[in-house]
């Protein structure tokens, strides 16, 4: 049952966790068990719990394959050639299936954020998503950081405490509006019309809001609708949107 030799402590890991993905994709993030993945992934139990010591091992370790996806999707869109604001407005235009890893991403957010779950999951797991958290907001203070020093975004202040307001503002709004979202496609599930998200559009209201928020800033260029569609466009060019 123990995978040959030949395969990496790295590779061993993949395995169980494409396995894990597999048994939940068939079961539900509640019904899989360990022993359906250790069968999947071809393995004995003692290899399995060399790397995962429980199902919250490996819901930690599935959201955290997600969050570095996410992330590295977020760094390909504010390296575009755009204005600061347009690259912020870019990552509400980005089509949703583009970030997305497995059908039930949007329960792991759930579950690794569940008080018990988090207790339940061991201290290796919890390092590494604090570590991934930590790799994207690096990723976006650089950016909001750069736009500052450059003389894009003016500062009389604090110009720390302005990226942190600013940066935050944009997460919170992100996380808002996808709540909002899953809420309507449980609407959708629950009618049987349920489908797959589509990229919202330039005019919609988060987009709206969003441009409100930035443009509240004392940007070189604040964001317009030009710039907004000029956004769309780099991500169509790059099969982002």
């Amino acid at each position: 049952m123990a995978p040959a030799a030949k395969y990496s402590l790295q590779e061993q890991e993949n395995l169980i966790l494409d396995a894990a993905a597999q048994c939940i994709e068939q079961t539900s993030l509640l019904d899989f068990t360990m022993s359906a993945v250790a069968k999947k992934a071809g393995m004995s139990m003692g290899s399995i719990y060399k790397h995962v010591q429980c199902k919250e091992d490996i819901i930690f370790a599935l959201a955290i394959r997600v969050f570095r996806h996410q992330s590295s999707v977020f760094e390909q869109v504010l390296a575009l050639p755009l204005t600061t604001p347009e690259r912020l407005i870019g990552i509400t235009l980005l089509n949703p299936l583009k970030t997305q890893v497995y059908s039930f991403d949007i329960h792991l957010d759930a579950f690794v954020t569940n008080e018990l779950v988090v207790k339940r999951t061991c201290a290796l797991w919890r390092d590494r998503m604090m570590d991934s958290h930590k790799s994207c907001e690096t990723l976006f203070y650089r950016c909001m950081s750069d736009a500052a020093h450059s003389g894009e975004l003016s500062c009389e202040g604090d110009i720390e405490q302005l990226i942190e307001e600013i940066n935050l503002a944009g997460w919170a709004l992100t996380v808002g509006y996808q709540n909002v979202s899953r809420v309507v496609q449980i609407r959708e599930i629950a009618l049987g019309i349920a489908k797959l998200y589509e990229p919202v559009a330039c005019d919609a209201a988060i987009v709206r809001i969003f441009t409100r928020l930035f443009n509240s800033y004392q940007w070189k260029k604040p964001l317009d609708s030009a710039g907004i569609k000029h956004a769309e466009q780099l991500l169509i060019q790059h099969n982002l949107r």
